[in-house]
């Protein structure tokens, strides 16, 4: 991962929030949700093989997270969306739902300090 990505980039967030943070903050808890329920089917996708769905699956969190500013999250899933990425590296579920709880604080962080 970029060394300088922080969890989350408030600009990026505030950006997307077009005057809304308070809503966003809520879509962001609701991908973070839908992201941790994904997770429980990506180690059996990683264990039997099934590389090209945990790429499609992997390529929408990508999108997701890209969305409200999650930087790091961003660079991790670039790296492992791609096939022949994939199949030479096991996906490092720890590492993402350690990115992922990060991000989590980073926007609970800023919507506390927002109100």
């Amino acid at each position: 991962m970029t060394e300088n990505l922080q969890p989350l980039n408030p600009a990026n967030f505030n950006k997307m929030a077009h005057g809304d943070p308070a809503g966003l903050v809520e879509l962001a808890f609701e991908y973070f949700n839908e992201t941790r329920h994904l997770m429980t089917g990506w180690l059996a996708m990683t264990e039997s093989g099934n590389h090209a769905r945990l790429c499609e699956e992997l390529h929408r969190c990508k999108g997701g997270a890209s969305l409200f500013g999650l930087e790091r999250l961003v660079d991790l899933l670039g790296k492992y969306e791609r096939p022949a990425f994939l199949q030479e590296n096991e996906f490092d579920i720890a590492l993402f739902e350690r990115e992922l709880s990060a991000a989590e604080a980073a926007v609970s962080d800023m919507a506390q300090t927002a109100s």
